[in-house]
């Protein structure tokens, strides 16, 4: 999961502070590839705090 949070981040701020070029059509694709990851991530929450 740390993996795919870093990579979040990095994409996070490819965006938001315009690093580099951004192509919509590899940006949307990307999204729609990794939409799971963001369920995961919400899962691993829940249970955390399930727990906690």
């Amino acid at each position: 999961m740390i993996q795919r949070i870093w990579g979040m981040k990095a994409f996070r701020n490819i965006v938001v502070h315009r690093y580099g070029t951004i192509d919509d059509h590899i940006a949307y694709s990307l999204l729609q590839d990794r939409i799971g990851d963001f369920e995961l991530f919400c899962r691993d929450i829940d249970m955390f705090i399930a727990q906690n």
